[in-house]
């Protein structure tokens, strides 16, 4: 036997305790998603708990015993919180799991196929599971508050995503010398969800000031053209174009054409044509070619190749098709998503990997 020990890596190490204890990996999941949803939910009740999780309460309450025990969980009459222990040890188990699950060799396949800077994959699929997309928000935000130096200026979409973003965003101690701006006019949503408003309250949050565009995205080529030289809107435009940072969503090229209230001969158009992915107003089909175009103001996709970082954050099996067609584009640099929408934009690719 050889004197000197070769050390496992942490994936080998992982590999080794799937195949030994199999078992032990549902069970570290299992305390992981507890944790998790405790994180973003607490004070939580444990049957709310036991439902956020699919899970009966019986079981819940038995791994809440253990994470109690180990100083991660602390129960009091409103429900049960994360200690400071358990915050910390999140963190650290987040990276974990994700070798357990294979989601980082999936960042890693999403890195090299869609030639990306950075790629990031969050445990689980936010279409089955709300904590996974506050999750993504969340790392996402801390992904974007690590890149803005002072003197940028931040261009943000709208969308419950970006939204979930913003109100995951840690507030800034104090003033900061940065200017965040929709990139886009908004579309006919709930105002929580408008590109205006996710740019006002992620202002807030970072320390900086905000400039809206107080337009919906859904002007025709004439007016958008006529609106686009008014003074107070001109300034805001260039001041978006000056973005150094662009964060954006995705969603499906059917389900944005009937956000923005388009008829159900445009829907069927866009479809025709192959569309299966939507980002900026811009529809892409399944090689991540532009196959419709929409009139409104703001940020379009010939404007992205002078921006410095270009990052897409968005999930679900649902926008998997949708996610690899706008990152095929090529303009998106850094992307946040999850295990669902990254399997499904990999496909095959998975397998044969």
């Amino acid at each position: 036997m050889s004197s000197e020990m070769q050390m496992l890596s942490a994936a080998e190490i992982v590999s080794l305790q799937r195949r030994v204890m199999p078992e032990f990996s549902d069970r570290i999941i299992l305390r992981y998603n507890i944790l998790r949803h405790v994180s973003h939910a607490q004070p939580i009740g444990r049957r709310a708990l036991a439902q956020s999780l699919g899970e009966s309460e019986r079981h819940v309450r038995r791994e809440e015993n253990v994470l109690r025990t180990a100083g991660l969980l602390v129960v009091g009459p409103d429900g049960i919180r994360l200690s400071e222990d358990g915050e910390d040890i999140l963190r650290d188990l987040a990276e974990y799991v994700g070798l357990l699950v294979g989601a980082q060799r999936l960042a890693d396949l999403l890195q090299h196929e869609f030639d990306l800077e950075r790629a990031i994959v969050i445990t689980g699929n936010s279409d089955e599971d709300e904590a996974v997309k506050k999750e993504m928000a969340r790392v996402g935000a801390c992904v974007l508050r690590d890149m803005i130096s002072d003197g940028d200026v931040v261009a943000v979409c709208g969308g419950t995503t970006m939204a979930e973003l913003a109100a995951q965003t840690v507030p800034a101690s104090g003033k900061r010398n940065v200017v965040v701006v929709p990139a886009r006019g908004s579309l006919g949503e709930d105002v929580e969800k408008q590109a205006d408003t996710v740019a006002a309250l992620m202002a807030k949050k970072l320390g900086g000031v905000y400039r809206i565009l107080n337009l919906p995205d859904d002007l025709g080529h004439e007016l958008a053209a006529s609106v686009a030289e008014e003074p107070r809107t001109k300034e805001v435009l260039d001041t978006i174009r000056q973005s150094r940072i662009v964060v954006h969503g995705v969603g499906t090229a059917v389900e944005m054409a009937r956000r923005r209230n388009m008829s159900p001969s445009e829907i069927e158009e866009i479809a025709s044509l192959g569309a299966v992915g939507e980002a900026f107003g811009f529809y892409f089909d399944r090689d991540g070619e532009v196959v419709y175009i929409t009139s409104s103001l703001g940020l379009r996709v010939s404007d992205l190749s002078a921006v410095e970082t270009v990052m897409c954050v968005g999930g679900g099996s649902s926008k998997g098709q949708a996610l690899a067609a706008v990152l095929r584009n090529g303009f998106s640099h850094i992307v946040v998503t999850d295990e669902g929408a990254a399997r499904e934009a990999l496909g095959k690719t998975v397998d044969d990997a």
